[in-house]
């Protein structure tokens, strides 16, 4: 049997042609003929090359009973004779080592008691594979096929996974660049790293293994995101969705051990990676049993660091203050993942044992036994910390990490309240009402830049939130929300902000319910997330949480929201601390885009109280102090767009008094003044801008247009400016919002003119259809409205009596554009086409036909 299996064309067509013949005799003896092949004939190639096809065979036969003994011996035989086939293939063949990791990976899909009855020795083979300098990546990265056996075979035994780890971690360390991002996109390089790095993934959902766990986290915590940081996230969902309470205690106790070591081997960047990207997602979508067994553990340091003082000098600060972040972020994973009655009730195991630590520690000595110590304890903290500030001449790392301190803490109330409140009144009072903690979130020494191009805005990103949701919550629909990223389209649109509320999973299905379940529902994950605008101030560490907590306090109906009467709208009291924070001078302008960014992220709650938000926005884009500079850049766009909504939705424009008018007339003189842009989707999208402002706030801004900035751009000489002024007076002259007695300057008509000769086509276009405009509205004018006609009519007689042809196509050009507005035009100048009409054809036939009718 042997012998016809060796790899030769004679061998390989008998084989092919005796194939049904000879699988019962080669499966039912398979165990001899192997050890014979290793232990006598001492071929690897001819072992592996049997084994590879009695697989094949076993596939093929219908007996089980035979397949199913076939594939215990070929696994038994391989397993007892591995100390020869290692000999048989040494580390210096790359090839063989090939088409062993081949055999194996075949073996292990058929032998399901592979890693229960694989000795160590198989491990130190695969690990010294992995660990191995003279083998190339390559080899490495199909050798990790087999990871999920591996790390199987090490969990057998106890000091085993120690192997497996230090062999990841060499292996990490010869291969993984210190930051993905070093990682050119399309690379080769790049697509390798990602394959490679999805397999660890892949195991880790599998076995929620502690080593590959930390592997994971070590990795992808040395920066800010990971190149795979969405399929990390992913992967920790399925993982807790997958694998059993205890095991996934003893992964998430990995984590716990980082943030929490004393000793100072990992800094304090990697520990808040550790719990905001690892352990907080994690935990938010595991369940409640989970969720107890595992703060039960740990609920005593918890309330012992958060009631720590910060003390001494920086070094000693910097440990208090990342211990307290951390501990703060986890409070919030647990208030938002525990009902009201786990965490704020009396008799809860939880909140039981809270009382007791803090009654020992002498932390709350004002508890009263009722069960809401714990809350009570973490909101007099908050609120004790937000006083807690840097002293001037420290380090700008220390700067950030109590910035970060600020961010946590915020996050923390916000998550606490919405979980054990429900009065709108307290939500104002412990989150929005104290104005200082603005300045303490948002980093107001660096300046907030704009960018114009749209390769340079930042993509969407998903955020988590911790806040409570129950199921009334997620029946919620999707929320339409305008925030035009106008460089992709010149028009004016809408855009889709995804928010995903959901209940977390539940244990005790079978592996195939779950992974059917956790596929299904991968779209909708138990964590809580939220999408943003990935710029700076979307990707803030507290707007997420932010617009999370207004989404809440609305669906919760905590206060009345008009139906009607939308200008005599009182608005709540939270709406109103935001807003006295947008009208004090004295907040910085950071703090002021942070608010806006907030309203921006979820204008439909805002909607019903527009008319106590139109005004104070106006005048912060009219004073031009959001953008940096005279631009109209994205931001200050979408800002726009928002507000014409709302105008459009409630009625309400800012006409009631002349402060208001005042406000939108400024807003029209930004714009005026930063029409223009090099870029023709850019200024296409501005001049829809403008036409939008002018039409549905005509009322309160007819008569106030600043003559001044409309001369300046009938009259820039700069390359490429010269059709913007014209578009501009041609949008106010179809608004009818100039009064004809400021019209009567010759000046600006004569450079209204002067555009007709222009050698671009659009722009001598423009000019030509607003001279009909200006001619028709100056009509009872008399004295200016005869110069202004002489004007015109030299330029079009120069142009009808020039022999060049260019300039006898150019005067029916203008002809043909000015009748649209003043048809009586055409009366002089009909002599000039009417006889040559056969001569024409085409557009231009269209127009001289059109212009006769006319």
């Amino acid at each position: 049997i042997s012998t016809i299996c060796e790899d030769s064309r004679e061998h390989r067509s008998f084989v092919l042609k005796y194939r049904k013949q000879l699988s019962n005799l080669l499966l039912s003896n398979l165990s001899s003929i192997l050890s014979n092949v290793i232990e006598v004939k001492k071929s690897l190639k001819l072992f592996l090359r049997i084994g590879e096809l009695s697989i094949k065979l076993m596939s093929e036969t219908k007996n089980e009973k035979l397949a199913k003994q076939a594939a215990t011996a070929i696994g038994k035989v391989t397993l007892k004779n591995w100390m020869r086939i290692c000999e048989a293939c040494p580390l210096s063949q790359e090839g063989s080592i090939l088409q062993l990791i081949y055999y194996l990976i075949k073996v292990t899909s058929v032998f399901a008691t592979f890693h229960e009855e694989a000795g160590p020795e198989v491990l130190s083979w695969w690990c010294d594979i992995l660990q191995s300098t003279r083998i190339r990546l390559k080899v490495k990265h199909k050798a990790l096929a087999l990871l999920l056996t591996m790390e199987k075979v090490a969990s057998m035994k106890e000091e085993l996974p120690l192997k497996l780890k230090r062999c990841l971690i060499d292996f990490s360390s010869q291969h993984f660049p210190v930051k993905s991002l070093e990682l050119k996109e399309g690379t080769l390089e790049l697509n390798e790293y990602q394959s490679i790095f999805r397999i660890f993934l892949k195991v880790l959902e599998e076995r929620a293994s502690p080593v590959i766990f930390y592997l994971v986290l070590s990795v992808a915590c040395r920066e800010e995101e990971h190149v795979c940081e969405t399929d990390i996230q992913d992967s920790i969902f399925k993982m807790m969705n997958k694998n059993s309470t205890d095991v996934l205690v003893k992964t998430l106790n990995v984590a716990w051990e980082i943030f929490d070591e004393s000793s100072g081997e990992f800094s304090s960047n990697i520990k808040l990676a550790t719990v905001s990207r690892f352990l907080l997602p994690a935990l938010l979508s595991a369940s409640s049993h989970l969720i107890i067994v595992f703060y039960k553990e740990k609920l005593e340091r918890l309330l012992k660091v958060v009631g720590d003082i910060l003390r001494g000098g920086e070094e000693s600060k910097v440990k208090t203050l990342t211990s307290k972040c951390g501990s703060f972020l986890l409070f919030g994973a647990l208030y938002s993942k525990m009902d009201q009655a786990q965490v704020h009730s009396k008799g809860s195991e939880l909140t039981t044992l809270a009382a007791d630590v803090l009654r020992i520690s002498n932390l709350f000595p004002q508890g009263k036994g009722d069960g809401k110590e714990m809350s009570s304890f973490l909101v007099k903290s908050i609120t004790e910390s937000r006083k807690e500030t840097f002293q001037e001449g420290c380090s700008e790392d220390f700067k950030n990490l109590f910035r970060t301190f600020h961010c946590s803490i915020q996050n923390c109330m916000i998550s606490v309240i919405s979980c054990i409140q429900n009065i709108e009144k307290l939500y104002n009072h412990f989150i929005f009402k104290d104005g200082s903690i603005w300045a303490t979130i948002i980093d107001t020494e660096k300046e907030i830049k704009f960018e114009m191009e749209q390769e340079q805005l930042k993509t969407r990103r998903r955020q988590l939130v911790t806040i409570r949701q129950n199921a009334q919550d997620s029946t919620m629909p999707a929320t339409n929300y305008i925030q035009s990223h106008y460089l992709s389209d010149s028009s004016l649109s809408q855009d889709i902000g995804h928010y995903d509320f959901t209940s977390s999973l539940n244990e005790g299905l079978s592996d195939t319910a779950i992974t059917a379940r956790v596929n299904e529902q991968l779209s909708s994950v138990a964590c809580h997330f939220l999408e943003l605008e990935g710029d700076e101030l979307g990707s803030h560490p507290c707007m997420a949480q932010f617009v999370a907590v207004v989404k809440h306090m609305e669906s919760k109906q905590m206060y009345p929201v008009p139906t009607g009467s939308f200008s005599e709208a009182d608005p709540p009291l939270w709406m109103k601390s935001i807003l006295g924070v947008l009208q004090c001078d004295e907040n910085h302008r950071n703090v002021k885009l942070f608010i806006l960014k907030l309203i921006l992220s979820c204008p439909e709650v805002f909607t019903p109280f527009s008319k106590t938000f139109l005004v104070p926005i106006l005048t912060l884009i009219g004073s031009g102090s959001l953008t940096g500079s005279e631009v109209i850049n994205y931001f200050v766009s979408d800002l726009l767009i928002m507000l014409l909504s709302w105008s459009t939705q409630t009625g309400v424009i800012p006409d009631g008094s002349e402060m208001e008018k005042m406000s939108a007339v400024r807003v029209l003189s930004f714009l005026m003044r930063n029409i223009h842009h090099d870029r023709r989707d850019i200024l296409r999208h501005n001049l829809e801008l403008l036409r939008s402002v002018l039409e549905i706030w005509k009322p309160c801004m007819v008569n106030r247009v600043d003559m001044d900035i409309l001369e300046r751009l009938l009259s820039s000489s700069q390359q490429g400016e010269e059709g913007s002024g014209v578009q501009v007076l041609a949008a106010l002259l179809v608004n009818e919002m100039i009064d004809p007695e400021k019209l009567t300057d010759q000046k600006l008509a004569l450079s209204l003119i002067s555009r007709v000769d222009n050698k671009y086509r659009k722009v001598f276009q423009a000019a030509a259809e607003t001279c009909g405009m200006l001619l028709k509205l100056m009509r009872n004018k008399p004295s200016f409205f005869d110069g202004l006609k002489s004007n015109i009519w030299r330029k079009l007689e120069k142009l009808n009596n020039s022999k060049s042809a260019d300039d006898k196509n150019r005067f029916l050009e203008v002809l043909y554009f000015m009748h649209r507005h003043y048809p009586e035009c055409v009366k002089d100048f009909s002599q000039g086409f009417q006889y040559t009409l056969k001569f024409k054809t085409g557009i231009q036939l269209s127009q001289c036909l059109e212009m006769l009718l006319a």
